[in-house]
């Protein structure tokens, strides 16, 4: 893990087609943690994050849940960097990636008010992590962690790859590309830190 390098930018095809199979078994199977089923509630979850999305009729509405999205990602990172739980290589590793959400964030917010929007209130705790993907306040060893934000991260990129085909803005659709990307990119670390494959699959068929 010392030489992980991770950085905003474009993501290959077949790493956004295992991004995309990977939200279909999650739909399929639930989520897991740590190799233990968490409750069948996390389903709605994901996909009330992905209709927040996809169900916007403009812009604003799509940032600022993205906002939220990033926010509650930093917040989970935080809560794991302090478990004391993990290696320093992870733990690097967790600083980092959360250095990288706050800054999507603070993106996102800088997009949506040059629109003339206001930011949704900061979310707060475990709890608004919940809202997202259960199970953190579960995490009981550097494996749950990982697993963890594997969860957090592939709901991060079903989100955006949903949000895709709903920005109108040339702009705001470069800005969300480019963090599903990174994103994607968190996801293949963490892939590797698990000792999993870290894009199972290099073609999406479109079947469910």
């Amino acid at each position: 893990m010392e030489h992980v390098v991770i950085t905003d930018g474009d993501a290959g095809t077949a790493a956004i087609a295992a991004f995309e199979r990977d939200r279909r078994a999650l739909l399929r199977r639930g989520f897991t943690l740590g190799g233990a089923a968490i409750a069948a509630s996390s389903i709605p979850l994901l996909w009330s994050i992905r209709n927040a999305f996809a169900g916007a009729g403009s812009d604003d509405p799509i940032l600022a849940s993205a906002i939220n999205l990033e926010r509650v990602a930093v917040i989970a990172y935080g809560v794991v960097i302090d478990s004391g739980l993990l290696s320093p290589a992870l733990l690097r590793l967790a600083r980092r990636l959360r250095a990288h959400e706050q800054a999507h964030a603070d993106a996102l917010t800088t997009a949506l008010t040059d629109l003339g929007g206001s930011p949704p209130q900061a979310p707060k705790g475990v709890a608004a992590v919940d809202k997202v993907v259960k199970g953190l306040g579960d995490v009981r060893s550097q494996a749950d962690v990982v697993n963890f934000a594997i969860e957090l991260e592939t709901a991060a990129v079903a989100a955006y790859y949903d949000a895709h085909a709903k920005l109108v803005e040339a702009r705001l659709l470069q800005i969300g590309a480019s963090i599903m990307a990174s994103e994607g990119q968190h996801l293949v670390v963490l892939r590797k830190a698990a000792r999993k494959d870290p894009v199972p699959n290099a073609f999406e068929t479109g079947a469910s």
